[in-house]
């Protein structure tokens, strides 16, 4: 039997599909097939076409991408017309549902795909993006190898020719269903091989594209990549006034919410080098305020609850917390008597950044209305400010952001922020540590009780390199629940915060 496999594979029976190959080895045929060094050197790719349908309808197809991570696509037939696109910052979508900002699995899984098309797969390990074989298949007659993508819990599948190693299919998964797209009649422009034949199935639909221009490296205006203007809308209210709202209201929340307790279920997860998931941790907390700070009561970890001396460990960790807050405390409002009694004007902490401060240090484009959680909202995109100097360490941070941050109108509250690294942030020059440009958090707030808005959720991805050596790479989901009025005495003693809280 041994003889016959050796002969097979001798005379090119069995192709290199068949053969059990890791995705890196695949990856790296793809490179060098495609094109090797010359895609160094790419910046933009645009591809413009024609659209054949099932019923005899035709249309137009246009598909461009730009670096780091611009994508839009547009597909036009009759009256009828899709658009989607991410623009680094955020990911919208144009179909017969209307326009709209997309959240969650759809903005995360456009991201992905503008990542890997700008790309051309290389330098995944930095991006966080996990490939991972999923087997060997047959499509339009032809041996094929699947490669899943994933990351932060986006997936889309790639299918590499065996002769050529070339894509013939991607498979990704949309709020209609799967959706295939077909790839053929690859040609060499510019050093680079590009399909001039596309077929996208969704369902029962299917439309052939037959691309009849190619162009690389042609400067693309970013304009191309912001959410589109609707005709017609509402007027927008200006922003530095809803700003400035905003920062009132935040800061009478922040009063308000030393008054709630909460529970925090926070999952952990532990990242390898290249993104896998290798250890995951879920802890239950009872949330409590101290002042303008929250103590966080470990109850049970994994489903399980602590133990009678781990309970009383974790009693005296609090108190000592506690403690040490109430301390910090004093000590704050002994400087601010003493600046008083000189006549010096209080400080903002070097780390203090307002919302009214992002008008200052980045730009904010594509302001528009939505619709969000039920709830009419203004959205805005921001970006970093081209020339800005920052002056503190909060202003570095900001100035190296980009995301959306959605508004309620009525209630001038933040419901959610989106934000990510565009640039790796630096700690004592780098030597102390390095946060990497793939860090990224989402928050969110709701109303509680009809009096106040209050965290609901947070997750955040964050990879860091640590004193030049250790890297640090975790993703952490926050939920919070449960919000109830609290009153603890004025000595915080909170060893058994169920017998001392007092409710209102």
């Amino acid at each position: 039997m041994k003889k016959l496999l050796l002969l097979l594979l001798l005379f090119g029976v069995l192709s290199p599909a068949f053969a059990d190959q890791p995705a890196s080895k695949i990856i790296d045929r793809y490179k060098k097939a495609s094109g090797g060094k010359a895609a160094a050197r790419l910046r933009s790719t645009l591809l413009t076409g024609s659209i054949k349908t099932a019923d005899g309808s035709s249309g137009r197809f246009n598909y461009q991408i730009s670096s780091p991570n611009n994508l839009r696509v547009d597909i036009e037939v009759g009256d009828s017309k899709i658009s989607e696109c991410y623009n680094g910052k955020s990911a919208w979508r144009l179909d017969s549902r209307g326009l709209r900002t997309l959240l969650g699995d759809e903005a995360k899984r456009l991201r992905l795909e503008s990542l890997l098309a700008n790309t051309r797969l290389t330098d995944l390990q930095r991006n966080r993006i996990v490939p991972q074989i999923t087997g060997k298949t047959v499509i339009d007659g032809k041996q094929a190898a699947g490669i899943e993508f994933t990351k932060d819990g986006a997936k889309v599948k790639l299918f590499f020719d065996a002769s050529t190693n070339l894509p013939i299919k991607r498979e990704r998964e949309t709020s209609e269903g799967i959706e295939e797209t077909f790839y053929s009649d690859y040609r060499p422009v510019d050093g680079l091989m590009e399909p001039y034949s596309l077929r996208i199935k969704k369902a029962t639909n299917e439309i052939i594209v037959s691309i009849d221009r190619v162009e690389h490296n042609k400067t693309v205006a970013l304009t191309a990549f912001r959410y589109p203007v609707v005709e017609g809308s509402r007027p927008l209210p200006e922003l530095e006034p809803l700003l400035k709202a905003l920062q009132d209201n935040q800061d009478k929340i922040d009063e308000m919410r030393e008054r709630y307790t909460c529970r925090l279920v926070e999952i952990e997860r532990k990242h390898d080098g290249d993104g896998r998931i290798k250890e995951s941790e879920t802890k239950t907390y009872e949330v409590t305020p101290v002042g303008s700070e929250f103590v966080e009561r470990l109850m049970s970890v994994n489903g399980k609850e602590l133990s009678s001396s781990e309970r009383e460990k974790e009693d005296k960790r609090v108190q000592k917390e506690i403690e040490d807050i109430v301390k910090k405390r004093e000590k704050k409002a002994q400087r601010e008597e003493r600046a008083r009694e000189k006549g010096e004007t209080k400080k903002n902490d070097d780390d203090d950044i307002e919302i009214k401060d992002f008008l200052r240090i980045s730009e904010i484009t594509s302001i528009r209305r939505e619709v969000f959680r039920g709830h009419e909202v203004i959205a805005f995109d921001f970006e970093p400010r081209k020339g800005f100097k920052p002056k503190s360490r909060g202003e570095d941070i900001v100035s190296k952001l980009a995301g959306t941050i959605w508004v309620d109108e009525a209630a001038q509250q933040i419901a959610r922020l989106e934000a990510r690294f565009t640039d790796s942030y630096k700690i004592g020059g780098g030597m102390l540590a390095s946060i990497g440009s793939s860090t990224a958090f989402t928050f969110e707030q709701e109303k509680v009780g009809d009096e106040v808005w209050l965290p609901s959720a947070m997750e955040a991805n964050l990879s860091a390199r640590v004193l030049l050596l250790a890297k640090f790479n975790r993703s952490v989901e926050r939920r919070y629940s449960d919000y109830k009025k609290y009153q603890i005495d004025s000595k915080y003693e909170l060893t058994k915060p169920k017998e001392n809280a007092k409710p209102q």
